[in-house]
């Protein structure tokens, strides 16, 4: 029996705007904001639809090392996130 492998998609109609510094995800369509600070935004562009959530991990623990365990916690954490207010699909 295989592990169940999660890959998480953007919604499609959301764009990424930096607005006042901080980089805030939108749908005008459906009228949603997300404030997102720049690890949430960079997980939200990984998540392209071919990057599993352990390939997203992996991903940015090579670029940040010195974070490897707190990149685990985060990336589900924030996918989840991502995924309840309506930015991500799939998974």
């Amino acid at each position: 029996m295989s592990a169940l492998i999660r890959i998480p998609k953007q919604c499609a109609g959301f764009l990424i705007e930096q607005m006042d510094g901080e980089t805030v995800l939108l749908h005008p369509a459906k009228n949603i904001i997300i404030h997102a600070n720049e690890t949430a935004a960079l997980i939200w562009q990984l998540c392209d639809g071919n990057n599993s959530e352990q390939d997203i991990v992996k991903i940015l623990s090579s670029a940040y090392p010195d974070s490897r365990d707190q990149i685990a916690k985060d990336v589900p954490e924030t996918i989840q996130r991502l995924r309840a207010q309506g930015a991500l699909d799939g998974g």
